[in-house]
């Protein structure tokens, strides 16, 4: 699992149905100390917590994970929102 930032939005008015009252976000990853990693973005689905462009999120690249949130065999994405972050804490040492 990765700490990510929803970076942006994806519209898309044709998609699979396993995902038509799902949002599509841009994700990226973030460092330990809050700022974006290097790296490209990511399409993760949001199965229904409401993240929004800002918001800190966990997200999982595992396909099961989608099946599990959707309660569907047949959704075709394997990465997905499970959680909004609201803070995290790393010790340091």
């Amino acid at each position: 699992m990765n700490l990510c930032r929803v970076t942006g939005t994806a519209v898309a008015p044709v998609k699979a149905d396993a995902f038509r009252e799902q949002k599509l976000l841009v994700v990226r990853a973030l460092r330990l100390d809050g700022s974006l990693a290097d790296g490209i973005d990511q399409l993760a689905l949001d199965p229904g917590f409401g993240a929004g462009p800002g918001d800190t999120v966990l997200v999982t690249k595992e396909g099961g994970a989608v099946k599990q949130l959707l309660g569907r065999d047949d959704a075709p994405a394997n990465v997905v929102i499970v959680g909004i972050v609201d803070d995290w804490n790393v010790a340091e040492g």
